[in-house]
């Protein structure tokens, strides 16, 4: 990761302090990376209360489907809820949120990260789709950061 992309990150993040913000990526985008250097931000997991037992069985144990995938989104949308000058950082849109900030991987990049991290670069590519696709219905401004 960069230092000019966490400079960029860090001058979006001023420029829109007032709103309620979600950084968002696919996995080994750099969200953990990112989030360690921007003091007000916080991870998604963090703003929810603890899953159920069963809601965690499904969580980190169900294949990544459309279905389950929504399924996931309905359980966050209950418990997450982003709040302006904290942004919140994870694969998914916060509750609340007023603008999104993408993080763009290629997919070279990418297949890097994964193959270093012992991550599943189909799993990834099937993720960063759903990402898209919530964004899209979402409805909410946009702004693209190209991490590489």
């Amino acid at each position: 990761m960069t230092d000019l992309i966490l400079e960029k990150l860090k001058t979006i993040l001023e420029e829109n302090k007032n709103k309620k913000i979600t950084v968002i990526g696919t996995t080994c985008v750099g969200k953990t990376t990112l989030l360690k250097n921007i003091s007000e931000g916080i991870a998604i997991s963090e703003l929810a209360p603890k899953l159920t037992k069963e809601e965690e069985n499904f969580y980190y144990n169900a294949p990544l489907t459309r279905e389950n995938n929504k399924k996931m989104l309905e359980m966050r949308a209950k418990r997450a809820f982003v709040k302006a000058g904290q942004p919140a950082f994870g694969t998914g849109i916060a509750s609340g949120t007023e603008l999104v900030v993408c993080l763009i991987i290629s997919d070279e990049l990418l297949r890097k990260r994964t193959e270093s991290r012992n991550v599943d670069f189909e799993q990834a590519k099937i993720m960063q789709a759903f990402i898209e696709e919530e964004i899209k219905e979402s409805g909410l401004p946009v702004i693209e950061l190209s991490v590489g």
